[in-house]
């Protein structure tokens, strides 16, 4: 990623050194002091660097973020290692970028950034396979949609793998199903729900970055196409040698996450033992067994994770149908992320609810800026 253009570094300089002014602020006063002004600083920098496309450091303050607004709930999910490390990670990351824009470097701004480079693509049509959710009640509705290629074009070919997330805003105080963001039009005209596992679209006038994610401009056009895949398996291929290369040749460096090194796979002859209990974490790890090895799937403990950890309680014995998902490692663990088990009558979305709800009250959760 170039540096911004001249216009535009005087307002990002701005936000960077309000960024750090909030969180030296959080450091000196602790967190039972924290004001609310430093607050919403952090949260106003984090929808900021996602519009400027800043995705490690908005991903570094949503994190934040989430903890934040734990701690001022008195969520007994608060982690303080977790609030520590990436407040703190945020902070170099904003310090960094700003010595980088204020030397016009553009070789430490792109290692910062880390934002691949990207090409316009003049349409797609494309299979979801899964999603994933990541909700903080009050602050945001975070979906990310693992999807395939139903076709080769413009030099990618079919099967391959592209990823769109979306975020919601959500207001304080205010209770409703994540799901129901979903029914939320977006600004060019389409509902996220097109994008539910088994569902087939067309994508038209977007751009795909190097690493397989898709990003949309209010010209580009969604629509849902009357396809449905009969054979699951060729799209659920996985090569554990190539994934090893990936492995070996990975250099991490001090901003890395384990998530950032990932695979997306599908367990199969699969079974779930009983879950261990983390207290200081507020989760629960469950082992599950396949043929090749052992994998842990870690969910919390509270109400939005609810749905996978009653399906992983009903998978304690052997299953054979396909469950799909997001592998990373950590501590010398798989850590598996279920997204789909592809049930006999259609691929079923395990990190979702079913929930009722009306418009009235979806458009009064969200926080419009």
């Amino acid at each position: 990623m170039s540096l911004p253009p001249p216009p535009e570094r005087a307002a990002l300089a701005r936000l960077l050194a309000d960024l750090q002014a909030a969180v030296e602020d959080l450091l000196l006063t602790g967190l039972a002091a924290a004001s609310e002004a430093t607050r919403q600083t952090l949260f106003v920098s984090f929808e900021a660097a996602s519009r400027m496309r800043l995705l490690r450091l908005g991903f570094t303050l949503r994190v934040a973020t989430e903890e934040l607004g734990r701690f001022a709930r008195n969520d007994p999910s608060f982690s303080r290692r977790r609030f520590a490390f990436f407040l703190s990670r945020a902070w170099m990351l904003s310090h960094g970028l700003q010595r980088a824009l204020a030397r016009e470097d553009e070789e430490h701004w792109r290692q910062l950034t880390r934002q691949p480079g990207s090409r316009a693509v003049a349409s797609l049509d494309l299979v979801s396979l899964g999603v994933a959710k990541r909700v903080v009640p009050g602050a945001f509705a975070a979906f990310e949609f693992r999807l395939r290629t139903l076709r080769a074009v413009e030099g990618l070919g079919a099967g391959a793998p592209v990823v769109w997330s979306v975020v919601f805003p959500l207001k304080p105080d205010v209770e409703l199903a994540a799901e129901a963001c979903l029914h939320l039009p977006q600004p060019q005209g389409f509902k996220p729900n097109v994008w539910l596992p088994g569902k087939a679209v067309r994508v038209t006038g977007a751009t795909l970055t190097e690493d397989g994610r898709l990003n949309l401009s209010r010209e580009s056009r969604v629509e849902s196409l009357d396809e449905r895949v009969a054979d699951w398996e060729p799209l659920l291929a996985f090569d554990p040698r190539r994934a090893l290369e990936r492995l070996v040749a990975h250099q991490p460096g001090p901003f890395d996450l384990e998530i950032e090194l990932h695979e997306e796979l599908a367990l199969r002859d699969f079974k779930v033992g009983k879950p261990e209990v983390v207290e200081r974490e507020h989760q629960l790890r469950f082992p599950v067994a396949t043929p090749e090895g052992e994998y842990v799937v870690v969910t919390g403990t509270g109400g939005e994770d609810a749905p996978l950890r009653e399906a992983l309680g009903g998978w304690t014995r052997t299953q054979k149908r396909p469950l799909f998902g997001v592998l990373h490692y950590e501590m010398c663990r798989f850590v598996f992320q279920p997204l789909t088990f592809f049930a006999a009558d259609g691929p079923v979305a395990v990190q979702l609810k079913d929930a009722a709800f009306d418009a009235a009250s979806l458009v009064k959760a969200l926080k419009f800026t």
